[in-house]
């Protein structure tokens, strides 16, 4: 993506402009907007925009006018129409214009994401000649810190966009390992499954998104070279760009991975320093008992390491002044050999290692170090579980919003079904569970729509994706005319596990899976 693309947003509710310019401006776009469509039309015959994101409807002047003026004068531009009303008349005149495709309100932020990067793809932006330039799959010597959500990290760079991958242990001896990525244009949630990587002949290990957004380009190169998921993971080992669409939301739960560095000795203190850097952590380099000190005012979700070899005989007395000054902070000791074990652990140490850093065992033990808490399992009710075909509730927008479940998928004692009922329960929201299996004919959740503001329907279907992902359709037919109960549902298919329902995933996947529905639910 070039420097500052200019988006160019006509809509004639200030809420749906103010919508774009968070979303897209995260995403690295200069972004205007406007709710007058003859303003829009003045700034798109005077300016070069990447992009516009048009609404159908407006006063004064309509989309379609507005596309018959601005083909007068610029016949290439991308325009993205906008619209809650679509319609076959509408879509024939709009695509006769040279519209490339159509989002229709409300929308996702993944949705309108993925639309506009549907669109760029197939509209490669225009390069003067001679200023041609080789483009990066992803800028990998990004500045900004790495945070990480559980193993997977993020990064933003220079463009917008997210450079995601993971730190794994367990992988520096494996002699084969097989990658599987995402896909270009696929949509990943924070916590659900976007890639797998297996280790020999070992079952694949799911790599949760560290964050949600649109992906924009993937590391083609990693495969060939899979050996960059133990030497450089959070460098040349990156799996994906994203383009984020939640990400002030989502940013609270991820951290950065934050390690003090107790070494006296300068040459080897850089190398370590070096190589924790190439792991994801930010470095804090204490070369002196006093800066030991001074830093143990601040140790929340920090890990030290301390080299054994530069203190000699008197680490242990150092490890003893630590421990008792921040008796929360995990101690790692790296030591040349086993001669002091045993004086170090009994000040209480996290680990004792032999040169980790020599054998690449430090990203073992960092991941034991900084793993989070996997979410505890919601206590199961005493009796016996039932099958359930709705949860209604009605959310703080005074909305009322059903979630229809396909047979065998939500159970109220166990499983994602517990997760969902428990989560909606925990925000005070009025929450009607009925039990059953329901009648998912086309009839009846058009029924079922009628009669309230929102559905969303629970599937377990095979899209392509890694068991635990999740597939949004939300688009109808142009068919569906105003005020149609079908403009109402949106499908949410999940990949199945191997027996085909959810049963068989684990337990993070699982509430991360019920934070999604959870949401739908709840900000409609």
């Amino acid at each position: 993506m070039a420097d500052n693309p200019k988006l160019l947003v006509v809509d004639d509710e200030e809420v749906v402009c103010q919508a774009c310019r968070r979303i897209f401006s995260r995403q690295g776009f200069e972004v205007e907007t406007t709710v007058d469509a003859r303003e829009g039309l003045a700034w798109a015959q005077q300016k070069k925009y990447r992009i516009i994101l048009l609404d159908i409807k407006m006063p004064n002047m309509d989309g379609i006018q507005f596309l018959e003026a601005l083909r007068q004068t610029d016949p290439e531009v991308p325009v993205l129409i906008i619209t809650g009303y679509p319609s076959i008349p509408n879509a024939a005149a709009a695509m006769r214009l040279g519209a490339s495709d159509y989002v229709t309100k409300p929308f996702t932020s993944e949705e309108i994401t993925r639309a506009v990067q549907r669109v760029l793809a197939t509209r490669p932006e225009p390069v003067e000649v001679g200023t041609a330039e080789e483009p990066a799959a992803a800028d990998v010597g990004s500045d900004e810190q790495v945070l990480f959500w559980h193993e997977s990290w993020f990064r933003l760079e220079a463009d917008g966009s997210a450079c995601v991958g993971v730190v794994l242990s367990g992988l520096a001896h494996a002699n084969r390992i097989a990658i599987r990525l995402p896909k270009i244009g696929e949509v990943v949630y924070q916590g659900l499954p976007m890639a797998s990587v297996a280790a020999e002949d070992s079952p694949p290990v799911f790599i949760p998104a560290p964050i949600s957004g649109v992906v924009v380009a993937v590391n083609e190169s990693l495969p060939q070279h899979t050996d960059w998921l133990v030497s450089d993971p959070c460098g040349e080992g990156w799996l994906a760009c994203v383009c984020s669409t939640r990400y002030e939301e989502e940013l609270k739960n991820c951290r950065p991975r934050q390690v003090l560095l107790v070494n006296a000795d300068p040459r080897s203190a850089e190398q370590q320093a070096k190589r924790l850097a190439t792991l994801g952590c930010q470095v804090q380099v204490l070369s002196d008992r006093d800066a030991a000190s001074a830093a143990l005012n601040d140790i929340e979700d920090r890990v030290l390491i301390l080299d054994a070899a530069s203190w000699g005989d008197d680490g242990p007395e150092l490890v003893g002044m630590i421990n008792s000054r921040a008796p929360g902070l995990r101690v790692v000791v790296a030591a040349p050999n086993a001669a002091l074990e045993t004086a170090y652990r009994k000040k209480k140490i996290f680990y004792y290692a032999v040169e980790p850093f020599a054998d690449s065992e430090i990203a073992d033990i960092l991941a034991a170090a900084f793993r989070m808490q996997e979410p505890p399992k919601p206590e199961r009710p005493k009796g016996p579980s039932e099958p359930i075909s709705m949860i209604a509730i009605t959310n703080r927008q005074g909305h009322k919003v059903q979630l229809m479940a396909a047979p065998g998928l939500l159970w109220r004692n166990e499983g994602l079904g517990q997760e969902i009922s428990q989560k909606l329960l925990a925000m005070m929201l009025p929450v009607v569970i009925t039990p059953g299996e329901a009648n998912l004919t086309p009839a009846n959740i058009l029924k079922t729509a009628a009669a309230c503001d929102r559905v969303l329907v629970l599937l377990a279907r095979d899209s392509g994706l890694l068991p635990g992902g999740l597939a949004r359709h939300s688009k109808p037919e142009f068919a569906v005319e105003s005020g149609d109960a079908a403009g109402k549902i949106t499908t949410l298919a999940v990949q199945p596990d191997a027996v085909g329902g959810f049963a068989g995933l684990d337990a993070r996947t699982c509430s991360a899976l019920a934070d999604h529905i959870v949401r739908e639910m709840a900000s409609y």
